[in-house]
C-alpha cells in the first residue's frame, strides 16, 4: 500500500479575529467568486458583506501561491444546528488532501476541532483509506481530551496537512460557518452554488455517499 509523506499533524495559520452580520439564514456552497486570470472578485450580492474576509484571504495567499491563475470559492452557511446536525459534515479529514489547494475557515459558534499531536503522521495515498485513518486517529486524540480549539469568530488557514473535524457535541442554534477554498483546478461537483455572474465550467461529477474531493474523481 502507498503511503503519504509525514506531513500530516500540523496546526492551523492563526489569521486574527473578524466580525461579520450573519443574521441571513443561507447556504452557498463552493460559489465561485474569482476565475484564473482575474486579480478581484466577482461577488453575488447577498455575500458581499464577506468581502472583507476574501480581501484577508487574498492578502494571505498572495504570498504562498500564484493568485492570478487560481480559482477562488466561498461558501457560507448560518444554519440551525443541534447534535448529530452540527451544519457540517462530521469525521476527521485534511481539506485538499493530496492538492495544494488553501482553505480558509471562519466560524461564530462550535469552534472547529484540530487534531495536533506534535509530531507530522503519514496516511494511506489512497483517499477512503486515509479517511478511515485520520478518523480513527482524530477520534482517539478527541477522547483522551486533547483536540484542540481556537476562538470564535477566528480566521485559520488550511492546507492539506491540517487534520479537524466539526465538533459533534453542539449546543442547538443558528451558526455560520465560512469557508474560503483556492484551488489550480475548477470544483466539479454538481450541487455547488452558481455564480451566474462568472464563465466558470459546469460542475459535471454527481457527489459520492463519502466525503467529497471538491475537485472531483477526474482531479
Amino acid at each position: 500500500m502507498q503511503r503519504t509523506p509525514a506531513i500530516y499533524g500540523a496546526p492551523p495559520k492563526v489569521l486574527g479575529t473578524i466580525e461579520f452580520d450573519t443574521s441571513e439564514m443561507m447556504f452557498w456552497l463552493y460559489c465561485s467568486v474569482k476565475l484564473p486570470g482575474n486579480y478581484s472578485f466577482t461577488i453575488p450580492d447577498n455575500l458581499k458583506k464577506f468581502a472583507e474576509l476574501l480581501v484577508r484571504v487574498r492578502d494571505d495567499a498572495i504570498q504562498v501561491r500564484d493568485w492570478n491563475d487560481s480559482y477562488v470559492y466561498l461558501s457560507a452557511k448560518t444554519l440551525y444546528v443541534s447534535p448529530g446536525n452540527p451544519g457540517n459534515r462530521l469525521g476527521w479529514h485534511s481539506d485538499g488532501f493530496l492538492t495544494n489547494d488553501l482553505n480558509y475557515i471562519w466560524s461564530d459558534r462550535n469552534p472547529t476541532l484540530f487534531c495536533e499531536p506534535g509530531v507530522r503522521l503519514h496516511f494511506a495515498a489512497d483517499h477512503t483509506e486515509a479517511l478511515e485513518e485520520m478518523n480513527v486517529l482524530g477520534e482517539l486524540w478527541r477522547d483522551v481530551g486533547k483536540a484542540n480549539t481556537y476562538p470564535e469568530k477566528t480566521l485559520l488557514r488550511l492546507d492539506q496537512t491540517v487534520l479537524h473535524a466539526v465538533n459533534p457535541e453542539v449546543t442547538p442554534g443558528v451558526r455560520t460557518f465560512l469557508k474560503v477554498s483556492i484551488s489550480d483546478k475548477p470544483y466539479a461537483l454538481k450541487g455547488n452554488s452558481i455564480n451566474h455572474a462568472l464563465n466558470h465550467p459546469a460542475p459535471v461529477e454527481d457527489r459520492q455517499v463519502e466525503r467529497n474531493c471538491p475537485r472531483g474523481i477526474a482531479a
